[in-house]
């Protein structure tokens, strides 16, 4: 049992029934102690100020259900209202609308430097697999890195829409590897910190 553990015991509403595990652990550790007694008392001060019940009125919950029903609640009646405006005024105000506008208006507006930025980014893009391959080498990882090599040898003499779209497809695969790489650093972690 650590700090952390403790804490996440804490946090379920679960001060009265912890564990014989945690509240040794409780014991040893001061900082858990007190956040142990600061639980104990918000669950006492709770109890006291909610231990009158309070009976709603006959029919309420049906009475609420109606409203809801016909939109009436609040936060909801804007929804059964028309719209003011017309369509395509709303479609023109949409947030990706708007953002694809003033993109649009960037790339138009300076063109030849966002061109020129786009070709050395994808000229340093392009040195990627050549950058892999020697720090696979370096590595020691000798035969993944030719494996990789070869692999990617036709991408490089393919044509610039090509490897545009090789590169768009491997981006999720890539961030897929990446997310399970850190999930499982992650849980090495915590099993390395439980002990």
């Amino acid at each position: 049992m650590n700090c952390l553990e403790f804490e996440r015991l804490l946090d379920e509403g679960a001060a009265d029934r912890l564990p014989a595990e945690a509240l040794a652990h409780a014991r040893a550790c001061e900082a858990c102690a007190r956040s142990l007694a600061r639980a104990r008392s918000l669950e006492r001060e709770l109890e006291t100020h909610f231990s009158e019940a309070i009976a709603a009125p006959a029919g309420f919950a049906d009475r609420v259900m109606v409203r809801v029903e016909r939109g009436e609640a609040r936060g909801v009646r804007w929804l059964a209202l028309p719209s003011a405006f017309p369509w395509w005024t709303r479609a023109a105000l949409e947030p990706g609308v708007v953002l694809a506008l003033a993109t649009l208006a960037l790339f138009t507006w300076r063109s030849d430097r966002w061109l020129a930025g786009a070709r050395a980014a994808w000229d340093g893009l392009a040195a990627a697999p050549k950058w892999a391959h020697d720090g696979l080498l370096a590595a020691g990882f000798g035969p993944l890195a030719d494996l990789l090599s070869r692999s990617l040898a036709s991408v490089a003499s393919a044509s610039p829409s090509v490897q545009l779209g090789l590169a768009l497809g491997v981006a999720p695969l890539l961030l897929l590897a990446s997310w399970l790489a850190w999930r499982a650093g992650e849980r090495l972690v915590g099993a390395v910190g439980a002990r």
